[in-house]
């Protein structure tokens, strides 16, 4: 009988920390306030200024500006005028770029490609200036870091994953519905952020256009293994620790040790730690997690994403270890 109340008892818990968002804390809360300030207003936002000084100083290629927008355009108009979608991109210079938008995000966006490419371009533009403010507010970090450069190459280039990270942010349900059915890579920060019903509603969106546009997924499908192809090659295999087995198997670990102390964490550092053909903007998505953690992962360094996501992740455990030795509590729920 103590049993089975004991093990009532563990699943009403879970339940309990299933239906209850994470708490947000102040970046770096853990600091003293003075270094806090001066670690977030000042030093980390001027280190982020002299990199972009330096992408300056070396040649910063202009037609980069609202590239991902174009590719996106140029794939949902194809998809409105009856044409194969995976076979369109956009170029820069003589590189050309595939487009490899799922069939929600294709059909999601099919509707403002009626608008001339160039309108659509700067209100993506505008959005993804938008969006990152939210981010930054909502996440509670200086304005400055609006600079951070994960953050604004994601900007610079009209990504939707800006425009994504900020619905998943501060979009509450509906926010989160959107996010997901634009981009797949909003459902494990959903699930981090305990947002079921915007995850119950994604995936009836997304069964309803399997059921109402068969003929796209099936050219999705049978396109999907080329498009893979051409975008692993044309992102150099990405920063993630998707092409190295022994590297993924590693990240994949750190991670499911992370989820047992900060699920909030673990979910939104899966995205840039093991997602396939991950673009430096991806490391935006460490944000949530935390300032230095952020940092560490805006490197532009092929490993720096999984890098960082196993040392969090072990660090994050050793605290965990040596703080229930202190005092025996339960997890604690620190953002570091």
């Amino acid at each position: 009988m103590a049993s089975g109340a004991s093990f009532r008892t563990h699943l009403e818990a879970v339940a309990t920390a299933a239906r209850t968002r994470p708490h947000v804390s102040a970046p770096g809360a853990w600091m003293d306030q003075g270094a806090r300030r001066r670690w977030l207003a000042f030093l980390l936002p001027a280190t982020f200024a002299v990199f972009w000084l330096l992408n300056v100083a070396v040649g910063f290629e202009t037609r980069t500006i609202g590239l991902d927008a174009r590719i996106y355009y140029h794939g949902a108009a194809a998809w409105l005028a009856g044409e194969n979608p995976w076979s369109t991109g956009a170029y820069l210079g003589d590189e050309f770029y595939s487009y490899a938008g799922l069939p929600p995000t294709t059909i999601l966006l099919a509707p403002l490609t009626l608008i001339p490419e160039d309108v659509f371009v700067w209100l993506w533009l505008a959005l993804s200036v938008g969006a990152a403010v939210v981010i930054v507010r909502a996440l509670r970090y200086p304005l400055a870091w609006v600079i951070y450069p994960p953050l604004l190459y994601g900007v610079i280039a009209a990504n939707p994953h800006v425009v994504v990270m900020g619905l998943v942010i501060a979009g509450g349900t509906w926010g989160g519905l959107l996010a997901a059915v634009l981009k797949v890579v909003a459902i494990p920060p959903l699930v981090g952020e305990r947002r079921w019903r915007a995850l119950g509603l994604a995936a009836i969106v997304f069964g309803a256009i399997i059921l109402l546009a068969p003929g796209t997924w099936a050219t999705f499908l049978r396109e999907a293994g080329a498009v893979a192809g051409a975008i692993h090659e044309q992102s150099g295999g990405g920063v993630s620790a998707w092409d190295v087995p022994v590297v993924f198997v590693a990240s994949l670990a750190a991670l499911g040790v992370l989820a047992m102390v900060d699920l909030r964490a673990a979910c939104w550092l899966v995205v840039p730690a093991l997602f396939p053909t991950t673009q430096y903007y991806y490391a935006m998505f460490a944000l949530p997690v935390g300032p230095f953690a952020a940092a560490a992962m805006a490197f532009p360094w092929p490993g720096a994403p999984t890098l960082v996501t196993i040392g969090y992740g072990v660090a994050r455990l050793a605290l965990e270890l040596r703080r229930r030795r202190v005092d025996g509590a339960g997890p604690a729920q620190v953002t570091a």
